[in-house]
């Protein structure tokens, strides 16, 4: 199996999942200090980086899922089989590959009905929002940016309730 020794901004990008931009960036820092024998450009003007380079490119600090906070509280009475079958709804029609929805359904103190605590990652919030809105038909609900993600699922989980988990649709 023979290895190419150098690589393209967009097999970097590929390569460590960080944006061709970026890439240019680093190019750019390191191009007056580096050999040109690690890095040139070829007769069409794209860049070439040879493989002892790959580790200036690595990202430097993992990113973190972005998840959101929703809690939903029907103004009506809805079964948890409901409710499952309103959430599935919700993320079959998001149009979002890549969303993910984990709830878990919590009994109120004051009113004996069921609400909803959730933390979602996708980036259609407002899709979300309208059917949310759609599939409980009267509902309050209350978004929230999460920066503890194991203290939001201790905190939907306190009464013993499982967190089921809705990605892709699925």
């Amino acid at each position: 199996m023979i290895k190419n020794e150098y690589l393209t901004v967009s097999e970097i990008s590929k390569l460590y999942n960080v944006s061709k931009r970026n890439i240019r960036r680093i190019i750019n820092k390191i191009v007056d200090v580096t050999n040109n024998k690690l890095l040139d450009k070829d007769y069409n003007g794209f860049w070439l980086i040879h493989r002892l380079l790959l580790p200036k490119f690595k990202p430097q600090r993992k990113r973190q899922p972005n998840y959101y906070a929703l809690t939903i509280d029907p103004c009506a009475n809805y079964s948890e089989d409901d409710i499952h079958v309103i959430m599935q709804f919700i993320a079959d029609n998001v149009g979002d590959d890549n969303i993910e929805i984990c709830y878990s359904i919590e009994r109120k103190k004051a009113n004996n009905q069921n609400h909803v605590h959730c933390y979602i990652k996708s980036g259609k919030k407002k899709k979300i929002i309208e059917l949310v809105t759609l599939g409980f038909s009267n509902v309050n609900y209350k978004e929230a940016d999460i920066f503890d993600l194991e203290g939001w699922k201790n905190y939907i989980t306190k009464d013993g309730s499982l967190i089921k988990t809705i990605k892709n649709g699925r």
